[in-house]
């Protein structure tokens, strides 16, 4: 199995983000596209996955997804984007 790696896995999250808002704002005035419907819920699948994946094996990257088993440790290390991950 091929090791995961945090910045192309945070890098993924941002692109796949980056073109759900895309085809969302296309979207607000074409709600009738059913292939940028399409396009919308494939992405939408594929960042859930990253983002559990992310947060399964690194930090969580937003205070919904904080373990309960944990201590409250969202703000305890560096943020995705401010690097030293």
């Amino acid at each position: 199995m091929k090791e995961i790696n945090k910045e192309e896995l945070f890098y993924k999250i941002q692109t796949v983000s980056f073109a759900m808002e895309d085809v969302r704002l296309y979207l607000d005035t074409h709600p009738d596209d059913i292939a940028a419907c399409e396009y919308y819920e494939a992405y939408k699948k594929l960042r859930v996955k990253s983002v559990n994946q992310y947060n399964r094996f690194f930090d969580p990257l937003d205070a919904y997804n904080v373990r309960r088993e944990e201590y409250w440790s969202w703000n305890s290390k560096p943020w995705p984007w401010e690097g030293d991950n």
